[in-house]
């Protein structure tokens, strides 16, 4: 007789999703608590909302088994951080277009509302530049 156990967690090691992340945590889809504009798929364009009073969140959009890796997070201003992505240390990658969150805890120094956020892809010279209410 063989017994399999299989469990799965949104940020596990070796899951494809947030290995590597400088994130706090990445999820699949969109986190409970979200407020903020859904993903446009076709569009790809990322997008950014609260999870939480202290927490915010990226959704990039890209395959499911190889989302984008947030690779750094800094503090530019008082009311502005900026989130570097690089891509996915997997392959090879599903030919799909899922959306992923990368959830960051605002920095302390970071006190001023609305608060800046610039997404920057590390394959592309476009900058994101959005807004937390």
């Amino acid at each position: 007789m063989m017994l399999t156990i299989a469990g799965c967690a949104a940020d596990a090691p070796g899951s494809g999703i947030g290995d590597e992340s400088q994130a706090d945590r990445v999820v699949r889809g969109m986190p409970d608590g979200w407020e903020g504009p859904g993903p446009d798929l076709p569009d790809g364009h990322p997008v950014v909302g609260w999870v939480s009073e202290a927490a915010f969140g990226v959704i990039t959009v890209g395959s499911s088994s190889c989302p984008s890796v947030a690779s750094e997070l800094q503090v530019l201003d008082t009311d502005e951080v900026r989130v570097e992505f690089g891509p996915s240390p997997h392959d090879p990658c599903t030919a799909d277009m899922a959306a992923t969150t990368h959830v960051f805890e605002l920095p302390s120094s970071v006190n001023k509302r609305p608060v800046t956020v610039v997404v920057q892809f590390a394959d592309s010279e476009t900058e994101y530049v959005l807004e937390l209410g």
